[in-house]
């Protein structure tokens, strides 16, 4: 009989220990995960490489290494390949790396149950080539034509899914 009813007792205890184990390991959803899209192609998973001024080959950041990938805010260091010529009427371009770095923020939901960064922000490692350019210079008279678009303002380019 003590038998029996240390067998029970065993039981008793045993079997909410083992309920809560298999609670536990079930597998639960994966987030979502946060993709970064690029001058309207679909969102990429830390790109190594981002055209920064959509439609123009000014600024492209190239050997992007990011970390924080899908926290709110991510890093990335890389080089900045910068046409000189995109803020002088120049008839040659003139391309020249920097160092750089990339911050994307402000998640959002995408469609299809994606997430994505809407904010991209770069800077450049010591003195920007485009010190002391107006934020919202007027390319209207350049060669390359009108409907040229200027540099990102505060160096922030605003992203869509």
């Amino acid at each position: 009989m003590l038998a029996r009813m240390t067998r029970i007792a065993a039981a008793a205890l045993v079997l909410p220990l083992l309920l809560t184990a298999c609670a536990q390991g079930r597998p639960k959803a994966a987030p979502a995960s946060v993709g970064l899209a690029d001058c309207g192609a679909p969102g990429q998973r830390q790109p190594s490489i981002i055209q920064v001024v959509c439609e123009t080959d000014d600024i492209t950041a190239r050997n992007l290494r990011w970390s924080a990938w899908g926290k709110p805010v991510a890093t990335a260091i890389g080089v900045g390949v910068v046409n000189l010529c995109a803020v002088e009427d120049c008839h040659t371009q003139m391309y020249n790396p920097l160092p750089l770095v990339m911050i994307a923020s402000k998640i959002v939901p995408c469609p299809h149950g994606r997430r994505g960064y809407s904010r991209l922000q770069y800077v450049f490692v010591g003195r920007s080539p485009f010190q002391g350019v107006p934020a919202h210079m007027n390319f209207s008279g350049f060669i390359s034509g009108p409907g040229r678009p200027g540099l990102p303002a505060h160096q922030t380019i605003s992203l869509t899914c």
